[in-house]
Order: structure tokens, then sequence, then C-alpha cells
């Protein structure tokens, strides 16, 4: 029997640059694509719940100027409502905190007198503003989200006679919805 060498001889590889760049190249994606990331997705809901609402704002003071007697005396003032889109509201004006006054005659007062004094919705100052009593109508719309302005035209009649002095009165805007 014939004795087998020590060792063998080692085989030997002979590549191209372009054959060994392919190798490395064809390595490399093949760790690439081992490595990516795994995803999970899910999904979640959104939901809102938009109620109904009303805000008023009101303007400046009515502002009647000097009242002379003989002599009417005409005033204007914005007020605003800003409602929820779609939804429907009416504004009454109540009758102030004059002393005797009603929605259909308000009264400003000054100490212990008064000055009489009518509001209305329209600038001819033929539709009386009120709580839809006493021959009064109130306001209706529909909300759009945004301000929404009326303007309330007021009346101090030629008739008024009042004593001297600074007379003021407050009026309560309330939106119905």
């Amino acid at each position: 029997m014939k004795a087998q060498p020590a060792f063998l001889p080692r085989p030997t590889l002979k590549c191209s640059g372009r054959a060994l760049s392919l190798l490395v190249l064809l390595s490399l994606i093949g760790l690439a694509n081992t490595a990516r990331a795994q995803t999970s997705t899910s999904t979640f809901s959104v939901t809102a719940t938009v109620l109904a609402s009303c805000s008023v704002v009101g303007g400046v003071p009515l502002a009647f100027g000097v009242v002379t007697p003989g002599v009417q005396r005409d005033g204007s003032v914005l007020i605003s409502a800003v409602c929820t889109v779609g939804t429907p509201y009416t504004l009454a004006l109540d009758a102030g905190t004059g002393t005797g006054a009603t929605v259909a005659s308000r009264r400003m007062t000054s100490g212990g007198d008064t000055l009489d004094y009518t509001l209305f919705q329209d600038a001819s100052r033929t539709t009386l503003w009120g709580d839809g009593t006493g021959g009064t109508s109130t306001r209706s719309s529909t909300g759009t989200g945004l301000a929404q302005s009326f303007t309330v035209y007021g009346r101090v009649p030629s008739s008024a006679a009042a004593a001297v002095g600074s007379y003021a009165d407050t009026i309560t805007v309330t939106a119905t919805y």
C-alpha cells in the first residue's frame, strides 16, 4: 500500500476583476435583503362631536348723544351672533333695567327720572325688536360658524320729556337655539 502524503495541495481560484466585483455585489445584495426591517400596520378611528351652540356679542353702547326736548334722536349699534353651522337661532332683546320699561317701550334712568326710547329691527324704525311679546318681534337666522351681525336701531321720540341728567339702561340679548 502506498503511503498518503501528509498534506493535500491547496486548490487555487482564479477570478477576473469583473467576476470578483460581481460576486461582491451579489453578496451585498443578499445581505441587504436579509437585514431589511419588517413592518406591521394598524389603523385607528378619529371622531368628534359638534354640538349646536351660539354666543352673542354686544357692541359698543347705543349712544343717543344730547337729547333736546321736541327733537327726535336716532342711534344704532351692531350686535353679533356666532352659531354652529346649520343651527337655527332667534335673537330676542329684553325690556332693559329701567323702571317701568316694557319690550315695546323701554326707559333709561337717571336717579329716579326716566327717558323713554324704543328699539327696532329696521332702519325705517317700524318693526319693534323685543322678545316676541307686546307687539314686538325677534330676529331669526341660521348659523354659519362665523359672526353674523345685526343692527339694532334706537329712537328717543321728540315727545320725550325728561329732567336734566345722564341716562342709561342695559339691554340683554338672548340667543335661543
